[in-house]
């Protein structure tokens, strides 16, 4: 067997070292004439000085399966999605501030009133905390909402706020959202106050 060049040994034990350390070994090569890579090597820092002697720096070749033998490697992990959250998880959100969202509401009040049984483009929002979608008297509701079976908690409001058409695809309420989780509180806040 001819002698191989140290830096090829070098490269060989990284490789043997790097797969190892992955927990699957290297696969045969396809030319039956490539070397194997012997099992004590001789290393030095400079041309015959020996440093060490590395034994078992690799496997035999016959303790390497055979590529159709060869067990797959485990995929590698991939970080889940982050779940959406629960109606448990938003109703654990922030607290919400109620004079702040009196304020917020100035933009709702194009649509929607805060007194009992007066609609606009939108339905009465009073006491909408803790009543069942679609179920103002004398508002045209669309059929999804009808049909969304939704009660008006804070976790159902924290989610519709952030995206109407998300939560009930197919509501006429032309509102693109609000993604701002601490403005939603606030604003859930000063609904649950109009009782």
């Amino acid at each position: 067997m001819s002698a191989r060049p140290l830096s090829s040994v070098i490269a060989s034990i990284g490789l043997v070292a790097m797969l190892a350390a992955c927990g699957s070994a290297p696969e045969p090569a396809d030319n039956a004439d490539a070397a194997p890579i012997e099992t004590n090597v001789a290393v030095s820092n400079r041309a015959g000085d020996p440093v060490t002697n590395i034994s078992n720096a690799a496997a035999p070749e016959a303790a390497v399966p055979a590529a159709a033998n060869a067990a797959a490697p485990a995929p590698a992990a991939t970080p889940s999605p982050a779940p959406s959250p629960s109606p448990v998880a938003a109703a654990a959100g922030p607290a919400g501030d109620a004079a702040n969202g009196a304020k917020l509401f100035a933009q709702c009040r194009i649509c929607h009133s805060v007194e009992p049984d007066r609609n606009g483009l939108g339905p009465s929002l009073h006491g909408v905390v803790g009543r069942a979608a679609g179920a103002v008297a004398g508002f045209n509701y669309s059929a999804p909402m009808k049909a969304s079976g939704l009660v008006w908690d804070d976790a159902t409001l924290s989610d519709y706020l952030r995206s109407p058409m998300r939560k009930v695809p197919g509501t006429r309420m032309a509102y693109a959202g609000m993604a701002n989780d601490q403005n939603r509180a606030d604003l859930i806040a000063y609904l649950e106050t109009l009782k």
